[in-house]
């Protein structure tokens, strides 16, 4: 090809060669520019959107190919138009430009999978772009809803052996109850012997009979009101 001879090239590829051009912002850059988009600037605003334009047709690239060949611009297009009217949104949430990413690529996807018949969803199923349950169905009588399974209710579990065992507990005294949650360490804390229960109980009287006793009753209380609920 001689010098004088010019390269004509498609909009794909003039698209794809301007936006090559743009250039590739930092982290810090993209703080500053959310940081005076929030204040209302709006060539900030413009310059985010333009360091997006990148990513929009890096997604595309990967998606048109469940299109027609002629559909890589109309696909940008619609990731472009989804990043201008979320803008506003983007900038209320923490990071913006992540947003903004997610956006393209979820109007992108939308895209593809309501214009193609190459791209299904997971297990084979098609994919259906659903605004209503009352909405017809295509070439069926009846509604979306209609093919809904009704959930099944779910069986009541009986309760379990813990919950009667703390049921009957609650039912004791507050003394006994006190006395069988320091035995044991049901409270969260280390078990703890009988004497050091005693002393807590009576700080001047420390008898180790007496908490025995209310430990011996509180067991026999435990043992009747489990036998009463069904143990």
């Amino acid at each position: 090809m001689s010098a004088s001879q010019e390269v004509v090239l498609s909009s794909v590829e003039q698209y794809c060669s301007e936006v090559a051009r743009l250039p590739i912002l930092t982290r810090s850059e993209e703080r500053e520019l959310v940081r005076c988009a929030r204040l209302g600037d709006r060539q900030a605003k413009e310059a985010l959107l333009q360091g997006c334009l990148r990513y929009v047709a890096s997604v595309t690239s990967r998606y048109s190919c469940y299109l027609e060949h002629d559909a890589y611009l109309d696909l940008v297009s619609v990731g472009n138009l989804a990043i201008v009217e979320c803008l506003e949104k983007a900038l209320t949430v923490d990071n913006p430009v992540a947003y903004l990413y997610g956006v393209a690529k979820l109007a992108i996807r939308s895209y593809c999978y309501t214009h193609s018949q190459l791209m299904t969803q997971a297990r084979g199923k098609p994919y259906v772009w659903v605004d209503s349950l009352d909405a017809p169905l295509c070439n069926r009588k009846g509604c979306l809803a209609d093919c809904l399974v009704a959930p099944e209710q779910a069986p009541q579990k009986e309760q379990s052996d813990f919950a009667r065992l703390y049921d009957a507990i609650n039912a004791l005294t507050p003394k006994q109850r006190y006395v069988i949650f320091r035995v044991y360490g049901l409270d969260g804390d280390a078990p703890e012997p009988i004497a050091s229960i005693s002393r807590r109980l009576s700080p001047t009287n420390p008898k180790v009979t007496t908490a025995r006793n209310r430990y011996n009753i509180a067991i026999r209380s435990l043992r009747r009101k489990l036998l009463e609920s069904g143990r």
